[in-house]
């Protein structure tokens, strides 16, 4: 975690504008594996240092297992974060939001965030941007990007992300995460969306 401290302090020593850009310098990747292939994230902690902290301990404590890939609009977003219960799960609490920095405003497509429903409110829902200029992105104090998918990765895995099941309740007929956390929830995917992606793991070397 030496990196994501230091990276951290640079930040705040340096200003936030100056990491407006991805820097191979700072970045942490994390290597992914999913039903579409291999899935490079480069995150950025100087973008978003505790939303890019949460993703990483997320990582580190072994989340990211057989997690559905549960709500994929083509030219918008594809969310995670909502997964069945299983016995290890860790209880995960919110995290404060992160100070916004206008170079990243605009999201660009490949872009990560946390997704939430109020201030202060982001715990492990996420989302890869599938577009790019979406004026929705970005208005929100939770949705700070905090890393980004690698361009081969975003040409040769998530552009094959399945979006046919569309969004999720109340926009659109996809998966309910509501439904996905139930007790049945693996049998509820299982049966109803026997296509749906899922990232089977991720990891990172320190």
């Amino acid at each position: 975690m030496k990196r994501l401290c230091l990276a951290a302090l640079l930040s705040a020593c340096l200003g936030f504008s100056a990491y407006a850009q991805p820097d191979q310098k700072t970045a942490v990747p994390v290597q992914c594996k999913t039903t579409k292939g291999g899935m490079t994230i480069m995150v950025e902690p100087a973008w978003s240092p505790l939303g890019a902290a949460r993703f990483l301990q997320m990582v580190d404590a072994g989340f990211f297992k057989d997690v559905p890939l549960f709500r994929c609009v083509n030219n918008f977003i594809c969310q995670f974060g909502a997964v069945p219960p299983r016995g290890d799960a860790k209880t995960w609490s919110t995290i404060a939001d992160d100070p916004k920095q206008p170079a990243l405003r605009n999201f660009k497509r490949g872009y990560l965030s946390f997704a939430g429903n109020g201030a202060n409110s982001r715990a492990t829902h996420m989302f890869i941007t599938l577009g790019d200029k979406i004026d929705a992105l970005g208005t929100m104090p939770w949705e700070t990007p905090f890393a980004y998918i690698e361009p081969t990765s975003l040409q040769k895995t998530v552009a094959q992300l399945n979006t046919g099941y569309g969004d999720m309740p109340p926009w659109g007929a996809g998966p309910d995460p509501q439904k996905i956390t139930a007790p049945d929830g693996a049998a509820y995917l299982a049966h109803n969306f026997p296509q749906l992606d899922y990232i089977n793991s991720c990891s990172y070397k320190h």
